[in-house]
Formats: structure tokens, C-alpha cells, sequence
């Protein structure tokens, strides 16, 4: 063994200078001068770390560069096991010493601890001399190393995006037209990994052919470099035949010559995004109960209506405006769920009597408005309202009821071709007003004087509100006569409103007002607490009358599920007996809800309440249903009295009434007697009661009151 003394002393490279040996086989290469001069000159210049070991694997000595890198000199090398303090885990030191050993000519990488306790990456080639010595020559790799893991950092992240985003990427060679599909784009289209080549028709060929040119204009715009981006939305074929929307994004990538060589982008699937979109714009022009278009989507087609007309002299249409007659009482009688059953069953019903090309529009709770576009001939239009009008005869079925719910229809002809569509909808409702205001179940023609009368009739509402507050309303008395002896029976209670700038004005100018505003429940309830407290007082005034007061319930009154209390309130609040009240309903309000009117008339009939059908023959109702109605009166409609003298019909109709009468055990009461021959042909049929302008007109309260005491006065005298 050589030992430390046999080296030249070299202070100027004293790095290189083994260690104690002593127990140690040295290389005999290395103990010859010249060789070592050789080693020290040629290790000094490598840039590479250097360490040569003995025999047994042990270092012996380092260059300057292992002692920079790993911060170990060769005089460490005696105090010190660096081998071990490099590789503090004893079976990857073991590794490192048989790699030694065996001369392992490939390059490993290892980490490896720095004096410091550093750990980086090395890479290390071991080269075993013929004597069992050898040399170790390493790199530190550690920025290398740090480059790589971030590289696969960055390939593993941007392979997990791929994966993870919804969306689909494409990538294009544009010099070998080869192209990249992800799997996601594959899936979007319904195809597996390995079912679609890499070539740029595979993407082209399935677009749809009316999107096709524009997407290859679009892609070669932004290769060429005259858009700053490619992106277009477009329809692509699925695996299953069916077209999918998809937006395509791309960029491309230029040299130094700004030749583009690749484009790389995405692809996503707009599907829903499109099917919300289009229902979103399906709702906005729609209505959502009954699917119909709404007025937005009816003023644009109407627009193009207009449009038609202006070129083309020959081109007709005509718009119908209906409104279901009595629809607020029927809604709030059946309840808002069954009220809207019936406006998709009256849909139904509209839709069976016109073309396919027709529009049907809702405008409003119960409004509708029909577009009946390109006519032959604009007489057309009278034919299609006659027979909408006459479909509403028949009733409807919601839920397993039967209803009746006629129409009126304003029709409005084409006419000025310089109107705006909307002032030709405003026409076709004031000519449907003028048919509701006419009784309903009928349809109006427009006519530009209308206009007048809609303004008369805004007016009148909005005094008619202010009537309620400033009391301007009320009530009248027409008195009931026995026609067999001119008995008087009771009175009718009858509203009036006195306007301060009108006069008079008679209830059938502002009833069906307050039918449709809602008004008729104040005013109901107005006419029933004067009334009453009127009569009570003619009762403690007259002691010994014995009459009765007939007070109207109307359609909208009946349908308040409030209306049995306000009555019994009513009767305590004034005295009045209940025996003495009659409450007379129309044989149409009755029928539009048999039902809940059922139960409204029967907890009024078990409180001594009086109930008389008025208009009777005028409706619907059958003898079945009449003959289960908690009825006491029947009231034989004025129209019938009227025609008495001429129609043979209204005679006969009069008879069947009172043989109904008399074999339901029901008193009748003839409205609207006017001469001595319709009060004498009543007599001869054998009508007990009656009422008109023939005995009376209706008086106000210091008539009613005359009347009343000079009745008592006869009556008076007669008794004595």
C-alpha cells in the first residue's frame, strides 16, 4: 500500500492530492508521477465531476468540481465516508458501490446529498481500470432534471385538461393536412378512439351541407391571416344521423415568415345551448298556457300582413278579436286551475274552425285575436266569425263539468293600409265591446264611429267609480201586482245613477261596465244594505204590509264565496226578516256553475230566503236540472211578454213556462207588462203575479213611500 508520502507535494492543486491510502490498494498508475501530473491536468479540465476510487470502492481522491458541486475535498476523503454521507441510505449506497465496482459504463441517475445536505440530481458513469480501480465521472442535472418534471408536469396537465374539459381539441398540421382529434371530440360525435382516422375530412365531411362552405371560407380567412381568430358556429353530423350544433374555436401558429404551419382550437357542443335559446325565444313570442303566439309574435305577422297588402291590391285579411263572455265569474266560481283548463279547451275549439296558416294569438286573460291572413274575398272573414260564434253554443268540458262559455267577436276588415298593426287590434277590440255590450255570443263589425263610443264608454267608467264614492247611486223601486186583483206583492229593487252632468242614467249603460271592472260587488252590496234597511223601514212605518223585496244577484256576485255572509249580515244589521228578502239570479249565471251555485243557493234557502230565477227561457238549463234548483219563483222574461200580440211562439212559450211552474209547485212572475192586452192575455193564461211600466215605472223612495201608504189606505178601507 502507498501512503500519502509517495505523492509530490502540488499546493497548488491540493484538491487533487489523495487522501490517507495507506490501507488502501493504490493504482500503480497513479503513483507515477508523470501519470499523476497527466490526471490532475486532464481532470482539472473536465467539466464534470471526478472521483477516483480504489479496489474496494473507496474514494481516494475529487476534482475541483466535485468539491464546487458536492462541497467534498479530497482531504475530507480521509476524515470522512463521503461515499455514505452521499448516500445516507445504506441500500442505495450499497447500488452506487457495486455500480462502482462493475465498471457500470452507462450513465445513472441518482440524487445525491450535498456536503450542505442538499439533495440534487446527478448523473454518474463509472469506468473500472484493468487494475480494480476506477473513475467516476457525474453531472449535476438538477436544472435538467427540474426542466423535465416541469415539462412532464405540463404534459401531464395539459393530458388531464384534455380529458377533463367538456369541451372537444383539435390539432392541424397544415404542412402533412394530418389533424389531431381528442377523445372528447371523438365522444361529442358519438365515435370511440379508434374509429376515426386523422385527416381533416374526417371533420369536414360530417359538417351540414348548408354550413359547409361557410366554415372552410372562415378556416382559410384566418390561415391566410386576414382574421385574427377562426371561430364559427355551425351543424355537424352525429354517429346516430342526427345534426348536433358545435362552435369551433382555432388559432393558428406562424414562423418566422408568418406562413401559418399549424392551427390548433376546440370544439364544443352548443346543442342545448341552441334548444334554450330557441325556447327562450319560443316563450317570448308564446304564451305559456295554451302554446298560442302572443302579441309580440301577432304584431310582427301582422306587420307582414300590412306589407302584403301595400304591394298587392288583391291581398286580404282581417283580424278577429274574441273575448269569452262571463269569464271572470266562470274563473272565479271553478277556481284559477279549472278557469285555465278552459281557455286551453277553448283553444282547442278556436283552432278546429280555422286553416293551419290562420294565427291565433292570446293577448290577454281571456282575449284572443285571430289573423285571418290572404282571403279570397274579406266577406270570408263575416263567415269565419258566424261560425266561431255558433261553436260556443255548445258547452265544454273541464274536468267533467259542463260549462257554457259563448263569445264576442269585434271583427275589423282590411281597411287603411297606413295604420300600424297595433291600431288595427285597438279597432277589433272596440268592435268586440260593442258585441259584449249587445248581449254577447255574437260578432260586431268595426266601424270608425266606435271610436266615440269607446271614449263615451271610458269616461263612464271612470265616473263610475266616483259615483260609488260621492254616492251618486241609487236605488229604485218597481212594484210587483197580483194580476188576478192589482194586490200589491212587493217591490224589485232597482239601481239608477244620478250624474251630476247627465242625469238619470239607466243601469244598462253602466251594469255590464261593472260587471266587467269588478264594480258590481260594491254596488251589489250597495243596492242589497239600502234596500233592505229601506224596506224594514217601510215594515216599522206600515206595520201591516205584508210584501216582499226582490234584490238581483248578478253572475259575478254569485261566484263570491263571501256572498251568504254579507247577506246574513246584512238582514241583522237592518231587522229585516228573512222570509221577507227575494234574491233573483239569471238562469245563465246558474248554469255556468251548477255547482258551487248549488251550494250557495241552498245555505241561503235554509235561512227563509226567498229565490227567484230571473230571464227564465233565455238559457240552458234543462227541466231535470231545474226541478233540483231551491227555487220558489220563476220570472218569465220580458222578451216573451213583448211578442205576446204577434208571435204565436212567445204565447206558447208562456203556456209550457207555467205548466212547468205549476207542476214544480213555483210562483210566476211576467216581467215587462206594458198594455192591458199583455196583462190580459196573462190573466187568461192563468199568471198569477206581474210587473212593468204598465202598473208602474220604478220610484224613488218618497214615491215608493206615497204608494205605499195610499196601498194602505185602500187596503184600510176595504177591510172595513
Amino acid at each position: 500500500m502507498a501512503s500519502t508520502t509517495d505523492y509530490p507535494e502540488h499546493p497548488d492543486n491540493e484538491s487533487l492530492a489523495p487522501a490517507d491510502i495507506s490501507d488502501l490498494s493504490v493504482p500503480n498508475w497513479l503513483v507515477e508521477v508523470n501519470s499523476y501530473q497527466l490526471v490532475r491536468d486532464t481532470f482539472s479540465q473536465l467539466p464534470l465531476m471526478v472521483a477516483i476510487y480504489s479496489l474496494e470502492g473507496v474514494l481516494i481522491s475529487v476534482n475541483e468540481e466535485f468539491t464546487q458541486i458536492l462541497g467534498w475535498t479530497t482531504a475530507d476523503l480521509v476524515t470522512h465516508d463521503v461515499l455514505a454521507a452521499c448516500y445516507p441510505d445504506p441500500s442505495t449506497c450499497q447500488q452506487v458501490r457495486a455500480w462502482m465496482l462493475g465498471g457500470q459504463y452507462g450513465w445513472q441517475s441518482i440524487p445525491t446529498h450535498t456536503r450542505s445536505a442538499q439533495v440534487i440530481e446527478t448523473l454518474w458513469s463509472y469506468i473500472r481500470l484493468p487494475d480494480g480501480s476506477g473513475i467516476a465521472c457525474g453531472q449535476n442535472i438538477s436544472i435538467l432534471h427540474q426542466a423535465q418534471m416541469a415539462l412532464l408536469e405540463t404534459t401531464e396537465r395539459y393530458a388531464l385538461l384534455i380529458m377533463g374539459i367538456n369541451d372537444g381539441v383539435w390539432d392541424w398540421d397544415l404542412h402533412t393536412n394530418e389533424v389531431y382529434y381528442s377523445p372528447r371530440w371523438k365522444v361529442l360525435l358519438g365515435y370511440q378512439e379508434d374509429e376515426l382516422g386523422q385527416t381533416l375530412e374526417e371533420w369536414v365531411n360530417r359538417i351540414h351541407p348548408q354550413d359547409v362552405e361557410r366554415v372552410k371560407l372562415n378556416l382559410t380567412l384566418h390561415v391566410q391571416g386576414q382574421t385574427p381568430h377562426f371561430q364559427q358556429e355551425y351543424r355537424i353530423r352525429h354517429k346516430n344521423g342526427q345534426y348536433r350544433w358545435a362552435l369551433s374555436r382555432g388559432q393558428v401558429l406562424r414562423d418566422q415568415y408568418g406562413q401559418a404551419y399549424r392551427m390548433a382550437g376546440s370544439l364544443t357542443d352548443q346543442t342545448e345551448h341552441r334548444m334554450a335559446e330557441t325556447q327562450l325565444l319560443h316563450d317570448a313570442l308564446h304564451d305559456l298556457l295554451t302554446g298560442l303566439p302572443n302579441r309580440a309574435l301577432l304584431l310582427d305577422r301582422l306587420g307582414q300582413a300590412l306589407r302584403h297588402a301595400r304591394r298587392r291590391a288583391t291581398y286580404h285579411f282581417a283580424l278577429l278579436f274574441i273575448d269569452i263572455d262571463r269569464f271572470k265569474v266562470i274563473n272565479d266560481s271553478l277556481g284559477h286551475s279549472s278557469g285555465d283548463q278552459l281557455l286551453i279547451e277553448f283553444t282547442h275549439r278556436l283552432q278546429q274552425y280555422l286553416r293551419p296558416d290562420d294565427t291565433i294569438a292570446r293577448v290577454g286573460g281571456d282575449e284572443f285575436v285571430i289573423l285571418l291572413d290572404d282571403l279570397s274575398e274579406l266577406d270570408d272573414a263575416l263567415i269565419v266569425a258566424q261560425r266561431l260564434v255558433s261553436a260556443f253554443q255548445a258547452p265544454f268540458i273541464v274536468r267533467g263539468q259542463s260549462f257554457f262559455a259563448t263569445a264576442s267577436v269585434g271583427v275589423h276588415l282590411k281597411s287603411d293600409l297606413n295604420q300600424p298593426a297595433d291600431e288595427y287590434i285597438r279597432n277589433a277590440d272596440i268592435a268586440m265591446y260593442r258585441a259584449k255590450v249587445a248581449g254577447g255570443n255574437r260578432y260586431v263589425i268595426f266601424q270608425p264611429e266606435m271610436h266615440a263610443t269607446l271614449r263615451e264608454r271610458m269616461q263612464l267608467e271612470n265616473s263610475l267609480y266616483q259615483a260609488l264614492e260621492k254616492q251618486e247611486l241609487c236605488v229604485y223601486y218597481q212594484p210587483i201586482y197580483s194580476l188576478n186583483n192589482n194586490q200589491l206583492k212587493g217591490f224589485e229593487a232597482l239601481i239608477r245613477w244620478q250624474h251630476p252632468v247627465e242625469g238619470l242614467i239607466r243601469p244598462d249603460k253602466f251594469i255590464p261596465i261593472a260587471e266587467e271592472t269588478g264594480l258590481i260587488i260594491p254596488i251589489g252590496a250597495y243596492v242589497l244594505w239600502h234596500a233592505c234597511q229601506q224596506m224594514q223601514q217601510w215594515y216599522e212605518q206600515f206595520p201591516d204590509l205584508n210584501l216582499v223585496l226582490s234584490v238581483n244577484v248578478s253572475a259575478r256576485q254569485l261566484s263570491q264565496p263571501h256572498l251568504v255572509d254579507t247577506v246574513f249580515e246584512t238582514l241583522t244589521r237592518t231587522g229585516l226578516a228573512p222570509e221577507k228578502l227575494q234574491l233573483e239570479i239569471t238562469e245563465t249565471t246558474v248554469v255556468e256553475n251548477p255547482d258551487a251555485a248549488m251550494q250557495t243557493l241552498l245555505k241561503l234557502k235554509q235561512q227563509q230566503i226567498r229565490l227567484a230565477m230571473d230571464d227564465f227561457g233565455t238559457g240552458y238549463s234543462s227541466l231535470g236540472y231545474l226541478s233540483r234548483l231551491p227555487i220558489d219563483v220563476l220570472k218569465i222574461d220580458r222578451c216573451f211578454v213583448k211578442d205576446i200580440e204577434h208571435n204565436e211562439n212567445s204565447l206558447e212559450i208562456i203556456r209550457a213556462i207555467l205548466g212547468i211552474a205549476q207542476g214544480l209547485r213555483l210562483t210566476v212572475v211576467a216581467e215587462g207588462i206594458e198594455t192591458e192586452f199583455q196583462a190580459q192575455q196573462l190573466r187568461e193564461l192563468g199568471c198569477p203575479v206581474g210587473q212593468g211600466y204598465y202598473f208602474s215605472v220604478p220610484l224613488d223612495v218618497a214615491a215608493t213611500t206615497q204608494l205605499i201608504r195610499d196601498y194602505s189606505e185602500v187596503e184600510t178601507v176595504a177591510g172595513n
